[in-house]
């Protein structure tokens, strides 16, 4: 039997009709806009909706479409994902309300999300949105056959439009969301206007602390010339991508169409979130640091090789490992909290 991935790729085959009566009752009071379906199984139940006549403008990258299979493969995370969640909530002392509706932005495949979020919240009811169609129809796939699937509706839309009811949702969840948007003051934006007075949001974004690694990968390249010992050219290459890419996402003079053309467009900095979260209607904005380990930069190292090429067999020679970990013996564990490389954004409405 085809996948529902398979099935969204390709001209659907005659199903039994399906109208919005079919989403289950407990989501309709909590969409502002008339749904479709957009993916049925063969039996017609819906696995996902989109909203009708939906005008939106928003666009992806074909990462998140033609190769949505191997993001999902490289990116998913569900128990790193589930205890980052639970370190926030013990860091803040956020307090989600019992079976909570939740409102997941940028939902991709679930895995980092929508998982850990029906772990960790027993009764939830989620609606899981993403520009990604195909995405969102591996989300359909993992939750085919669960006896509490119909707790998770997926929806094709932008977030970022006002298609959600406000003030409808407990909580908003994004996984990696923000940094990914043109204009992630939207993001939270959209955050606010869905939640209830009292509701917290939760990102998991990337930090301006990245500038640290820039500079110890900047260092690697410099040593390597003056040992006369070069690089593994598979390897140099992307530590100048990560370089680039660093640079690329720190700067504040880029044009819109710099922006766009970016997968990763940012690196966020403590002050400028809490200011957006602040004009968005957020009474207080708490900040977690993912980590602070003794070789957090060496680590960086390893893991953003491993993720740049799929592959585990990379590694720096013994010299570069030596420069990265100067700098991890640079700055204390207060420091790597301050400026932290990845963290949780944790707002309360």
């Amino acid at each position: 039997m085809a996948s529902l991935l398979q099935m969204m790729r390709r001209k659907p085959a005659a199903v039994p009709p399906a109208s919005a009566s079919d989403l289950p009752a407990w989501a309709g009071p909590l969409f502002a806009s008339a749904l479709a379906p957009l993916l049925q199984d063969p039996d017609g139940q819906v696995r996902v909706w989109q909203i009708r006549d939906d005008a939106s403008q928003a666009t992806i990258t074909d990462q998140f479409k033609a190769n949505a299979e191997e993001y999902h493969r490289r990116y998913s995370a569900s128990d790193h994902f589930e205890k980052l969640f639970r370190q926030a909530l013990e860091a803040t002392g956020a307090k989600v309300a019992r079976a909570p509706k939740i409102l997941d932005l940028g939902s991709g495949s679930g895995v980092n999300s929508v998982v850990p979020c029906r772990r960790l919240f027993p009764g939830a009811r989620i609606v899981a949105t993403d520009l990604s169609g195909e995405l969102l129809a591996l989300l359909a796939e993992y939750l085919a056959g669960d006896a509490s699937a119909e707790e998770v509706v997926c929806v094709k839309m932008d977030a970022m439009s006002d298609h959600v009811s406000p003030g409808a949702f407990d909580l908003v969840t994004g996984a990696s969301i923000l940094h990914h948007l043109e204009h992630p003051e939207h993001g939270i934006a959209a955050a606010a206007r869905a939640l209830k007075p009292g509701g917290q949001a939760i990102f998991f974004e990337p930090f301006n602390g990245w500038g640290i690694v820039r500079a110890a990968f900047e260092r690697v390249l410099v040593e390597g010339d003056l040992r006369g010992e070069a690089l593994d050219p598979v390897i140099r290459d992307i530590v100048q991508r990560l370089i680039r890419d660093i640079e690329a996402r720190s700067r504040s003079d880029r044009s819109p169409e710099e922006i766009a053309a970016l997968d990763d467009k940012w690196l966020f900095s403590r002050e400028a979130m809490a200011a957006i979260a602040r004009k968005a209607g957020f009474s207080q904005a708490t900040f977690v640091a993912h980590n602070d380990h003794p070789t957090l930069y060496r680590d960086s190292g390893a893991i953003y090789l491993r993720l740049a090429t799929g592959r585990s067999d990379l590694e720096l020679p013994e010299w570069a490992v030596d420069v990265l970990r100067s700098f991890d013996e640079a700055f204390t564990r207060e420091a790597k909290r301050e400026l932290m490389l990845e963290g949780t954004i944790v707002l309360t409405k």
